[in-house]
């Protein structure tokens, strides 16, 4: 890993943001652990030694964007970043990731990333997501926001099978692996499931684009959803996802605990 120089401080909703120069943020708790990276999104997701993701990633376009912006550091001002660790007494390494980053014009994406793992060997583990966007200006902002997520279950990318399921959940298939995301608060405008490479080419493309509903795919699976959001001046916009992986057969109850350690962790 990088190392990392700090160049300041920022204050934030209560926390602390470093900012740092360059460099990845890996955090980790029990048989798992994520790697983020500023520039480009998270990296990874380990559950016991096998790389489950393949990248996740937050778009942004405002009414006047004539396209998809990646919420990352070279289209917008990584104000700052930190690692925490949460469950000292029982585990010491960090296990939760925050950013901020502002595109100087009035927005402000803010993210905090909690994991939880489980048992060597059980295959599952979860994660709490938080994402706040602010406008900081005068006057009203009105953009849409886009999670785009692509999992590799198992390692490999070609057999999988996923869904959206109400509109708000997320499920996908592989290699003895489910994993399930669903989106607390608030519900997505509208989403996609698709091919991975399509996704990726649609967000990147030089054209405004919208998600089409698609519920369901087959092969090199990915997701998406889509908030149409307009906050007034001074106003906030909170989305809270929890998702978890088990394998399968699955026990229920543990995608259970994942939305309840969620609501456990989910900040004010």
């Amino acid at each position: 890993m990088k190392s990392k120089t700090v160049i300041g401080i920022a204050s934030c909703a209560g926390f602390a943001f470093t900012a740092m120069a360059g460099g990845t943020f890996t955090i980790a708790d029990s048989n798992t652990s994520a790697t983020f990276d500023p520039g480009a999104g998270q990296v990874d997701w380990m559950i016991d030694g096998v790389n489950q993701l393949f990248t996740q990633e937050f778009y942004y376009r405002r009414s006047t964007d004539t396209r998809e912006h990646r919420m990352d550091s070279f289209n917008l001002n990584n104000v700052g970043n930190f690692t925490q660790d949460t469950n000292p007494f029982i585990d010491t390494r960090a296990d939760a990731f925050g950013s901020l980053f502002t595109d100087n014009n009035g927005l402000e994406f803010e993210t905090l990333f909690t994991i939880r793992g489980n048992a060597a060997g059980s295959g599952s583990a979860a994660l709490a997501e938080q994402i706040t966007i602010r406008n900081t200006s005068n006057a009203a902002i009105t953009l849409s926001f886009f999670q785009f997520v692509d999992f590799d279950l198992g390692g490999d990318a070609f057999d999988d099978f996923g869904q959206i399921v109400g509109g708000n959940t997320a499920q996908q298939s592989d290699d003895g692996s489910a994993l399930s995301e669903t989106v607390a608060t608030p519900t997505p405008t509208i989403f996609q499931m698709g091919d991975s490479f399509d996704m990726t080419s649609m967000f990147n493309d030089s054209a405004i684009d919208n998600l089409d509903g698609t519920s369901s795919h087959s092969g090199d699976v990915a997701w998406a959803f889509q908030w149409d959001i307009t906050l007034q001046a001074g106003g906030s916009f909170l989305i809270s996802k929890n998702k978890a992986v088990i394998p399968t057969p699955g026990s229920l109850m543990i995608l259970g605990s994942a939305g309840l350690f969620a609501n456990r962790r989910r900040r004010s």
